[in-house]
């Protein structure tokens, strides 16, 4: 059966005027894929990178409308995948440009049942929304360390920051964490075995490391602080770096493997420590423009979210579905 509903996306790259308001229908459209009612999307830097064309490799035809966002949590509504049957409430990772309507900025939202896992009791929608796009890259980074490396984070109290710090824990690397001072309890908190600002860096230099992931995209300045690492991260494919290395990476996470494996794990650990994502900020799906330049804020801490549907964490609804999305459910279930 179809799902009727709204999103938001672009017919045309440019600045936030472009983001508009359409129509979507979704429908089971191949094995082992599911529908979700959404309840929270996240609202990412690269999502900006998609309306304004830097991503246009991935964008897809514009013609039926690109919708926009990389990450979402809602309930299924109707599941080709016994894993995921109806009524289970998921986080998900999306990947715009690789469907019609395939992001996540949209009332329902079709995506593949290895891309999406089940929430642990008492984690919040808005939470879990926030995490499979940065939670999959940190990991998949992670991945590619290897274990025993000494590690640099740059930008590590920001939103991959923190999940990168706590992969890098978690994976018994040591990790170095750059970020301001303020940040050093919080990154300690979650696994940075040391905290160095700028400025220690300017007078001191940073310990010698055998990778760096540059989350920050500092790209030149690196050269001043480090010694030649063995691994350059580049989290931004157009940073340029200098500092002499033997490997670089490109973090892409439209190629990560064992997505779904990645997000329980996630989000297990993040119903743990919650600071992780930390503070949330929530706009209605009409202020995607003004969700979009939040993140343009200098030193904000936190996610950007949009409410399509609220409730609270999984086991404790705190509203019900229009009579018209019960009815459509009550007909799935009905084999209709």
């Amino acid at each position: 059966m179809d799902f009727a509903g709204r999103c938001i996306g672009v017919h045309d790259f440019g600045g936030p005027e472009v983001l508009t308001a359409f129509d979507d229908v979704k429908t089971l459209d191949g094995p082992d894929r599911v529908i979700l009612r959404n309840r929270y999307c996240g609202v990412n830097p690269v999502d900006v990178s998609f309306r304004t064309g830097r991503m246009r490799a991935y964008a897809g035809d514009l013609g039926p409308g690109l919708v926009l966002g990389m990450e979402c949590a809602g309930e299924v509504v109707a599941s080709r995948s016994p894993r995921l049957p109806v009524g289970a409430v998921v986080d998900a990772l999306t990947l715009p440009g690789a469907g019609a309507h395939a992001g996540s900025y949209a009332e329902y939202v079709a995506v593949d049942a290895d891309r999406a896992a089940p929430l642990p009791f008492g984690l919040a929608a808005d939470v879990a929304a926030a995490i499979p796009l940065n939670g999959v890259t940190a990991s998949s980074i992670v991945d590619e360390l290897g274990p025993g490396t000494a590690v640099a984070i740059t930008g590590a109290a920001g939103a991959l920051g923190r999940f990168l710090v706590s992969a890098a824990n978690a994976a018994g690397l040591t990790t170095i964490a750059i970020a301001r001072p303020a940040d050093g309890p919080l990154l300690r908190r979650i696994g940075a075995d040391l905290v160095l600002d700028g400025a220690a860096l300017e007078s001191d230099g940073a310990p010698p490391v055998d990778a760096i992931v540059d989350a920050a995209g500092l790209g030149p300045a690196l050269t001043a602080w480090f010694a030649p690492v063995d691994t350059i991260v580049a989290v931004r494919a157009d940073t340029v770096h200098t500092l002499a290395h033997r490997r670089r990476v490109e973090a892409n996470v439209r190629r990560a493997t064992r997505v779904a494996e990645r997000l329980a794990w996630w989000n297990r650990r993040v119903l743990r420590r919650p600071e992780i994502v930390g503070p949330i900020e929530r706009f209605v799906p009409e202020q995607a423009a003004a969700a979009q330049e939040r993140l343009a804020t200098r030193h904000r801490r936190g996610r950007v979210v949009l409410r399509w549907w609220e409730c609270g964490p999984v086991g404790r609804t705190a509203s019900v579905p229009s009579r018209s999305s019960q009815l459509a459910l009550a007909r799935h279930r009905d084999g209709e």
